[in-house]
């Protein structure tokens, strides 16, 4: 039973593809995924019209950036995509101007909106700091939980890595914990942590349901230098 790595080239591929996204993101639960991609209404359609916004985003997104380039990891034997990634190459400084405030305009106007907006910009705001500088980016990473340990994650990232010392630039990864073992085991170094975690002064009984349905979100800012080459007390951190 095999595995390739393949190009996303087709708008068909995108459905499985963000269907092992989702499925991926909920075990273990993963509270960015209801940031970006959450699931709204309570109906027994939900689920499914929630996941075909996030799809048809994420396609115009991916269509609209030529930084982008998504990749899936396919079982030779099944056809079924068990894994996906999107790297970002960017050959010059994309924070020029800063990052900018991120509306989540795909939740409702109203409080989930402005509890999105803020773990938006809570994610995306160190960007500019760090990453202010030619360099490649693993936005996004999953594998199917019925797939892991097989080899999927290193085939997603092996990608990336390579196009990184092709170009010889820095590659960036902001990692949930549970794929730090994987991203330090490829040469990935922690460099900083961070938590997404929407706060304001007089929380209203919504935002309090929406902070116990998404708790506290911690990430780690991870960073393999140039050529993966780094001496310790010589080598700059970003």
């Amino acid at each position: 039973m095999g595995l390739l790595l393949q190009p996303v080239t087709s708008d068909d591929d995108f459905k499985e593809l963000i269907e092992c996204e989702w499925t991926s993101y909920e075990t273990p639960y993963n509270g960015f995924k209801e940031i970006y991609c959450p699931t709204l209404g309570t109906g027994p359609n939900a689920r499914e019209e929630s996941m075909k916004e996030c799809r048809e985003r994420q396609l115009a997104d991916h269509k609209g950036d030529a930084t982008s380039h998504w990749f899936k990891v396919v079982d030779s034997d099944s056809g079924q995509i068990i894994g996906g990634a999107q790297w970002n190459i960017f050959h010059e400084n994309p924070y020029v101007n800063g990052v900018g405030h991120i509306e989540a305009t795909w939740w409702p106007e109203g409080e989930g909106r402005k509890f999105a907006s803020m773990g938006m910009d809570q994610w995306f705001g160190p960007r500019g700091k760090r990453m202010n500088k030619p360099h490649v980016l693993l936005a996004i990473c999953f594998v199917h939980p019925a797939h892991r340990r097989r080899g999927a994650g290193s085939l997603l990232l092996n990608w990336g890595i390579q196009k990184a010392d092709e170009l010889d630039l820095e590659t960036f990864i902001e990692a949930a914990r549970p794929g730090i073992p994987l991203y330090s085991s490829h040469g990935f170094r922690e460099v900083e942590e961070y938590c997404i975690d929407p706060k304001v002064e007089e929380p209203s009984e919504e935002w309090k349901q929406l902070k116990a349905k998404i708790p506290p979100i911690p990430w780690t800012f991870m960073w393999r230098p140039k050529q993966g080459r780094y001496e310790e007390g010589k080598t700059a951190l970003p």
